[in-house]
């Protein structure tokens, strides 16, 4: 028998692990101060203070505040041109960006801890306008204010889409006029720049072919993060239900089938963002460029020239981040500060800022830029339009005892703490554990018409459209997890510790939303409207994704670590799926559904007539001297995740853009 005094003495250990495991995840997803701040710039050593908004005081030929290229944004593509482009030491550069570096921040480095740097400091703070069929919710929209960008918080996933993905792109590209020739945008010519990109690590227990993977790039892959029995049972299962095992979703054969999730994480268990890949010391000090932290972007500066009738992209005006930011433990400075571009602007802020200050610099739909009193510099309707992004359903089943990892990573018992501290220890001695998971360890891909998977029971309801890359493409993936979470891991999950997910997304949307302005200020954040579910098509779709998952977990083996008979009465939880007809789905859909940050789309290489914002070398219709290289170039939204495919895009335009000097 347990003594009151024992008792006392368990918990109060229990106590003191739980506040030791807090401190130890609080601290590490802090900055710690190190010398590596001094290798970035400040707003007041990059620009020269506006005086009464007169640009040509600030002085174009003061070489100290004159670049060849600006790149605004230090994000998934940003850092990539800042690398290709100062290759040439002939070729200055500028980057200008809003947060600073993540390397010192352990939230960042260790897999596991990614959700500290959301919904913060380190993070824009997004929310969609309400959403009318989502039921008036509003959703976060995590968007990284750090060097990396979302690189530095995202899932870790790594994937470049399906082929045909990038020859739909092709095929749009080779719509558009062009003078010069027409750049090729097909699946051949991207993966040069996937395999540039790459490094190629393997692991002992995933032997693949690597003919097709990067040897020699900057981006380390592979299978080093935690994999948990439940994803070895999650894709066996897959595999009895109809969806087959592939080796590798990241090559020419495609990526139909379901596979041990390849990620973002290196071999000592420390995730790979773009900074640590492409923003090294040694490119750092590199004399021709300037990274610029805490440089928040209110517009880009134009020159017009009567005589040939062009307006021009003359340089950047930009203010510090925070407002009153003090300088050199001087006064509060509230100054507008402005760099010159010789040759460039490069708009690299991502699909939701790229769009925003292309609008405040006058360039986007005219009746948007009156209602804010912007100036009109060229009328480009297509800005700010054609917003794609994959909504995810999760799902949750109750587990029996000893296959969630929720207890090890959120404890609440002595037993568990106990656990927790073991897997922090084995991630500090070994880089090894559950510490490197990065939540889905296994994931997969397939179409929603396969008649293997469903059949007449099943009570499918028609789809509008195929709207798969070329036809060929997949329309929803999905994922195995021995987590359950709720609001991306930020609320309250009620369906206990013991629990797994199975999640399903929706790859090629047709609903279709807009990047607005609130207002003319640079500081207000902008109008995000998805419009999540607003066709049939993706609701189907999601439907036919939730009849999938339950058939999956009652599937062996991952039935046999899935407590259903238990599971069932409780309301929280996912196990009679079903049982639920087609307007109950629904329901669930509307007041569930969340997005999987993958913006896309908003400033499209496209024909004019096709909404389009840039032409096949990414150069903005109407200016000159304006390039546009991240997320929103994307002419339709890959079939997967976006981080690989932004920096296969910035690979291929730092080419286009040497190549045009």
């Amino acid at each position: 028998m347990i003594t009151s005094s024992h008792s006392t003495t368990t918990w109060a250990l229990a106590a003191a692990l739980g506040v030791a495991g807090a401190t130890f995840i609080y601290s590490n997803s802090k900055r710690n101060k190190g010398p590596q701040k001094s290798q970035f710039y400040a707003v007041h050593q990059v620009g020269k203070v506006l005086k009464q908004d007169d640009v040509q005081d600030a002085a174009s030929d003061d070489l100290e505040t004159t670049y060849d290229f600006i790149i605004v944004g230090g994000g998934t593509a940003a850092l990539v041109l800042a690398n290709r482009l100062t290759e040439d030491p002939s070729i200055t550069v500028l980057v200008l960006e809003a947060g600073g570096s993540s390397s010192s921040l352990k939230a960042s480095n260790i897999p596991v801890l990614f959700k500290y740097l959301q919904r913060g400091h380190y993070d824009w703070n997004y929310k969609t306008t309400p959403q009318e069929h989502l039921n008036g919710r509003e959703c976060h929209w995590t968007r990284a204010k750090l060097l990396g960008g979302c690189t530095t918080s995202n899932a870790m996933m790594f994937h470049f889409g399906t082929p045909e993905d990038y020859d739909e792109w092709d095929q749009i590209a080779k719509r558009i006029d062009s003078t010069s020739g027409a750049e090729d945008w097909g699946y051949q010519e991207m993966k040069k720049y996937f395999l540039k990109m790459e490094r190629y690590v393997p692991h002992p227990d995933v032997p693949i072919d690597t003919t097709e993977r990067g040897k020699n790039g900057p981006v380390q892959s592979g299978y080093h993060g935690y994999f948990s029995k439940f994803g070895a049972a999650f894709l066996k299962s897959c595999e009895a239900v109809g969806i087959p095992m592939v080796d590798d979703i990241n090559t020419s054969k495609g990526t139909l089938g379901v596979t041990r999730t390849p990620t973002y994480i290196d071999s000592r268990g420390r995730r790979v963002t773009v900074e640590s890949s492409y923003l090294t010391p040694d490119v750092l000090s590199r004399p021709n460029l300037k990274v610029a932290i805490g440089a928040h972007v209110k517009r880009i500066r134009f020159e017009e020239d009567s005589t040939r009738g062009t307006k021009r992209a003359i340089g950047v005006e930009f203010v510090p981040h925070v407002s009153g930011e003090a300088v050199d433990g001087s006064a509060p400075d509230t100054r507008s500060y402005f760099a010159w571009a010789r040759k460039e602007v490069i708009l690299s802020a991502g699909a939701v800022n790229t769009p925003q200050i292309l609008l405040l610099s006058g360039i986007g739909p005219s009746e948007e830029l009156n209602k804010h009193s912007i100036p009109v510099i060229q009328d480009l309707p297509g800005v700010g339009r054609n917003l794609r992004d994959h909504l995810v359903i999760n799902t949750h089943y109750k587990t029996r005892p000893g296959v969630s990892n929720t207890r090890t990573l959120y404890p609440s018992s002595l037993t568990e703490y106990l656990a927790h501290w073991r897997a922090i220890g084995q991630y500090i001695m070994f880089r090894t554990g559950l510490l490197t998971s990065q939540t889905q360890c296994a994931m997969g891909f397939l179409r929603v018409d396969d008649p293997s998977l469903f059949g007449p029971s099943d009570h499918l309801s028609e789809l509008e459209v195929d709207s798969t890359s070329l036809g060929k493409g997949p329309d929803l993936e999905v994922m195995g997890s021995a987590l359950a979470w709720k609001d991306h891991g930020h609320g309250k999950f009620l369906g206990g510790p013991d629990a797994a997910s199975i999640s399903m997304v929706l790859l090629r949307p047709t609903s279709v939303g807009t990047i607005t302005l609130r207002s003319n200020n640079a500081f207000d954040a902008p109008l995000i409207d998805p419009k999540y579910l607003s066709t049939e098509h993706d609701i189907e779709i999601l439907r036919r994704g939730l009849k999938l998952a339950v058939k999956i977990s009652r599937a062996s083996p991952a039935s046999s670590m899935i407590d259903h008979e238990n599971g069932e009465t409780d309301a929280n939880l996912d196990h009679r799926l079903d049982k639920l007809d087609k307007k109950d789905l629904t329901e669930l859909l509307k007041s569930r559904v969340e997005t999987l940050y993958h913006p896309t789309s908003t400033a499209r290489m496209a024909p004019l007539s096709e909404g389009g914002v840039v032409n096949d070398k990414l150069q903005v219709y109407g200016v000159e001297g304006l390039r546009i290289v991240d997320a929103s170039i994307m002419p339709e939204i890959v079939s997967g995740h976006t981080a690989g495919p932004t920096i296969g895009i910035a690979e291929k335009a730092a080419d286009i853009i040497k190549t045009s000097l």
